[in-house]
């Protein structure tokens, strides 16, 4: 879809639809609204509105019995069906999380067990109603954001409407092995029990527990019924009725639990059991307490949260204990204990921040590992001197003498830095969260987290980028000069081990309000999401042509969205691409070749880009490798040629020179030339079959990172290649490419050999002089047209729904 006024196009799964709910719900709401002013007093009326209709539809009913059978109504019981682009708010756990908070706000009214049937409020309804509550209070955060005289309010007005709506942000695997990881570190496990008196594995044990006793008791029921309807007894016996009654009416039976029946089944103590239940739990507010539902319009969710405790007993919400707040659930708590005893729980929480932030770097540095075929890191934890000002970085150079500009230097420290076949990785780890009252909407403590968290890992990043680009180097902190000079590619990536939601996307608005304040843009991303995108992406060369275009400043400026796995996937889909400037694109050609006033309106008239959601089939392959869908799915790839798979399979598996920044190169054509290239090649190996001499086609390309040349040469056996060589450095040297590539094939179109040159070659005139008679191509054939684009027709990943082939950006 396109807009005249500032051409906006909608990537996404399921987006029309939500356009259409969005744009009927805005409306309806400006129609009842008078000004500006008035809209925040038309939404909390909205709010209490549907607060007060909600209430009247769950009078009368029991609580637990309520909860346990919406629950149970909801589902799901198998996510082959679920998708998320399809998913609608009235069918959110964030819709029964407001039913609850509702139910909490009533007093949390209770009912005696009668074994009769006295009904279930309408799901439909009480739903419904919780949806319009979410949705008026997601639009009035965005609303009240804008609005904010703070620089970051309509961020942190985003940021809210995100906390209030999404819920499962991580697959469960993966959060449950991060989780394992830092949790059940010995230290780690000491400091809970004493703080809180349980640990991970106690957490865990009564999950399955408790879900495992509402499951036997549910299914345990239904299997009754249907055993009892297949030998004629019927629902009306007794004993039927009471199944009945367990599923469909006095629902806590199943759905509550309490202290004893947990420690029965786990043999934990109960004390232990009881700590669990309370510190996971809401319970009744006093009299004197705010009304819940307008306290979560407000920003303020109950946290922890997973349970509501009457008495003795517990009823279990979705989402009871779920591995995705784990994490902050635990801080919390811990931080709390902190403030409240600084003396005792304050120095358990300073040794658990320091461990965080060990195993948060070792975690780190072990994915991009596996993102790099086994690259071990050049270092971790290194301190190096570097300039009080970042734009300083010359007067560091391999020769400086550090006693004269001691005052214009400090030491600093590196988290990790990665060198893989002359491209570098400047990576920063940040362990701390997010905290709750910036989740909650607060600007001014949105931008202190942001400062301490965001700005400072990429200062970090930034200022280690510039050194190695400037100075091929870094001056290490004992003195000692560490030589970088194979680097010829250089970024810059922050990790965090908390999940940032829009925040990370944000990158133009961040760079606005100054939290990004460098010229290059850094690869903001959660630790979750780098893990999900190491075991879904299949070469490390697709890994860097995504950060190479993750971090281009052109994106961040045109690019709206809320998930970093929704920029993977469209990525993976032949996507996160735009036409580049042709004047940067004529700049790295060496000739007067001009490009038309066509192709610069084109570039300055590209449509921005509205990314929804694209993870359906990520998410899709993840519930079929966790056993949660009964369906099994496989995993998204990003396609490459026959030819450029060869290469990355045989270049990865040697690590032979360029196997990485030349196969990103390969990678970041388009599907098309990609294409061109392989029927180029079978060509050639038809043609050295024929004559038995070798056959070559060389072309070339532009990128941000450099241009670059390649010639494939098919040669049959015996055929010399000797003069080969010579003649792509010739060509490299004549065309000024920053790097080239020979691929050597076998006349059945095997790869046999490659040779690949990574920097530009130094410029002498007698060099100059034998190019100019030597026998090759002028430089006007060469570049008769603008080098081939990387743009790709994207492919919807998810099977057969919807329409194929659809352009994408």
């Amino acid at each position: 879809m396109n807009l005249d006024s500032g051409r906006l196009n909608f990537v996404g799964d399921g987006m029309m639809d939500n356009l259409h709910r969005s744009a009927k719900y805005y409306q309806d709401l400006v129609r009842r609204t008078a000004d500006a002013e008035d809209l925040v007093t038309q939404l909390e009326s909205d709010i209490a509105r549907a607060r007060d209709a909600l209430e009247n539809s769950l009078r009368g009913y029991d609580s637990f019995d309520s909860l346990a059978f919406l629950r149970n109504f909801q589902g799901p019981w198998d996510f082959s069906s679920v998708q998320e682009s399809n998913s609608l708010i009235e069918n959110s756990q964030s819709a029964q999380d407001v039913i609850a908070l509702a139910l909490l706000g009533m007093g949390l009214p209770r009912r005696p067990l009668t074994g009769r049937n006295s009904g279930q409020p309408n799901p439909s309804v009480v739903m419904g109603l919780a949806a319009d509550i979410v949705v008026a209070a997601r639009t009035l955060a965005v609303w009240q954001g804008k609005t904010l005289n703070h620089p970051l309010g309509a961020l942190a007005g985003e940021f809210l409407a995100y906390e209030l709506s999404v819920r499962g942000r991580q697959y469960d695997s993966i959060a449950a092995e991060l989780n394992s990881e830092l949790f059940n570190d010995q230290m780690i496990a000491t400091v809970m029990n004493s703080v809180l008196r349980f640990n991970l594995h106690d957490i865990r044990s009564i999950r399955a527990a408790s879900t495992g006793l509402m499951n036997e008791r549910f299914f345990g029921a239904r299997d009754r019924v249907h055993e009892a309807k297949r030998s004629g007894a019927g629902q009306d016996s007794e004993s039927g009725g009471q199944d009945m009654n367990i599923m469909v009416n006095e629902c806590r039976l199943f759905g509550a639990v309490s202290v004893a029946d947990v420690a029965e089944q786990t043999r934990i103590d109960e004390s232990t059991v009881r700590a669990v239940l309370e510190f996971f739990s809401a319970t009744r507010p006093a009299a004197d307490d705010p009304d819940p539902i307008l306290k979560f319009a407000a920003g303020e969710r109950p946290a922890p949260w997973g349970c509501i405790r009457d008495d003795d007993e517990a009823l279990i919400l979705n989402g009871f204990l779920g591995e995705d707040e784990l994490r902050r659930d635990i801080e919390r708590g811990l931080i709390e204990a902190a403030a409240a005893n600084p003396k005792i729980a304050g120095k358990s929480w300073s040794k658990y921040d320091k461990r965080r932030a060990v195993y948060s770097e070792s975690r780190t540095a072990k994915t991009f590992e596996k993102l790099l075929n086994g690259c071990e890191p050049r270092w971790e934890g290194q301190k190096y001197v570097g300039p009080i000002e970042s734009d300083e970085a010359a007067i560091l150079h391999s020769e400086a003498d550090l006693s004269s500009i001691r005052t214009q230097t400090r030491e600093f420290e590196s988290d990790l830095l990665f060198v893989a076949d002359g491209v570098a990785l400047c990576v920063e780890v940040k362990a701390g969260s997010i905290s709750g009252k910036s989740r909650s909407g607060n600007a001014k403590r949105l931008a202190t987290d942001l400062q301490k968290t965001l700005k400072e890992g990429n200062e970090q990043a930034d200022r280690l980028t510039k050194l190695i680009e400037n100075n091929k180097g870094v001056w290490g902190g004992n003195g000692e000069w560490i030589d970088l000079s194979s680097v010829c590619e250089v970024h810059s990536i922050v990790v965090m081990l908390d999940d940032m939601g829009p925040l990370s996307i944000s990158m133009n608005e961040l760079a606005l309000k100054g939290i990004i304040s460098t010229n290059e843009v850094p690869w903001i991303v959660s630790m979750h999401d780098l893990i999900v995108i190491e075991r879904t992406v299949d070469h490390p060369a697709q890994f860097l042509e995504y950060l190479r275009r993750r971090r281009s400043r052109r994106l961040a400026t045109m690019v709206n969205g809320v998930d970093e796995l929704d920029m993977f996937m469209w990525f993976l889909n032949g996507g996160l691409y735009f036409d580049p400037d042709p004047r940067e694109v004529a700049a790295q050609i060496p000739t007067d070749m001009r490009f038309n006033a066509s192709a610069l309106m084109r570039y300055e008239k590209q449509s921005r880009v509205r990314l929804g959601t694209l993870t359906d089939p990520l998410d899709a392959w993840f519930y079929s490798q966790e056993g949660l869908s009964s369906t099994t799915s496989s995993k998204p790839t990003r396609e490459e040629q026959p030819w450029v798979e060869q290469f990355l399979e045989a270049s990865e598996s040697a690590h032979s020179p360029g196997w990485l920044r030349f196969g990103a190169d390969l990678v970041g054509l388009s599907e098309k030339v990609q294409r061109e290239i392989g029927k180029g090649l079978k060509e050639q190996c038809r043609r050295a079959r024929v004559g038995g001499i070798e056959r070559s086609l060389t072309t070339h390309s532009t990128t941000a990172h450099g241009s670059w040349l390649l010639t494939v040469s098919a040669v049959p056996g015996g055929a010399p290649t000797d003069h080969l060589p010579k003649y792509i450095d010739a060509k490299q040297y004549q065309t000024r490419s920053s790097r080239s590539m020979l691929l050597l094939y076998q006349t059945d179109g095997s790869l046999t050999e490659s040779r690949y040159r990574g920097e530009p070659q130094n410029r002498t005139a007698e060099q100059d002089q034998d190019i100019q008679v030597s026998p090759l191509r002028s430089l006007a054939a060469t570049f008769s047209q603008l080098p081939p684009s990387a743009r790709r027709s994207t492919k919807r990943l998810n099977g057969n729904r919807g329409k194929k082939n659809r352009k994408r950006g």
